[in-house]
């Protein structure tokens, strides 16, 4: 296979992630991102524990759609270089009475087909922050939800 067909080649596949995960965002859902994650997917962000695996990121997705149930993501940019894509997301939501918009980055390692078997999410966590504790009638929901520091009461969540 010469190089320019292997360009072309990761091409297509660079587009395919990005429209498949662009189409997540557009209708966030927890199986939204299924046909594009792998079963043992690498799950790496802040204000989460790393994870791995496919039912991982069901339960992530359950915790953000408890907090903001109207969450949705815009891809701004993208950029692939063989194996890695890179997106630019802006996120919006609403958390109780709190407009959450924030920016993140996320790397995608993925497959020749179209697979993600790893992702890092970079974000700065504090605006997230500041929204929920600024606005009180956030905190309900970021308690019911799961997400961020205090994971200990995950489990009592789940009693």
């Amino acid at each position: 296979m010469s190089r320019q067909t292997e360009r072309t080649d990761w091409s297509k596949v660079h587009e395919q992630v990005v429209e498949t995960f662009a189409g997540g965002w557009a209708d966030p859902h927890v199986h939204a991102w299924d046909d594009l994650l792998s079963e043992d997917v690498e799950l790496t962000q802040p204000l989460l524990a790393d994870a791995t695996g496919l039912d991982s990121y069901h339960d992530e997705v359950r915790r953000l759609l408890t907090l903001a149930p109207d969450v949705r993501g815009d891809v701004l940019t993208w950029a692939g270089r063989s194996d890695v894509v890179f997106i630019e997301l802006r996120i919006t939501g609403t958390a109780g009475r709190a407009r959450v918009d924030f920016r993140t980055f996320d790397k995608l390692h993925i497959t020749r087909s179209a697979v993600v078997v790893r992702r890092e999410a970079f974000f700065d966590p504090l605006p997230v922050a500041k929204a929920l504790l600024t606005h009180p009638s956030s905190w309900l929901p970021w308690w019911h939800s799961g997400i961020g520091p205090l994971t200990g009461r995950r489990r009592f969540l789940r009693r």
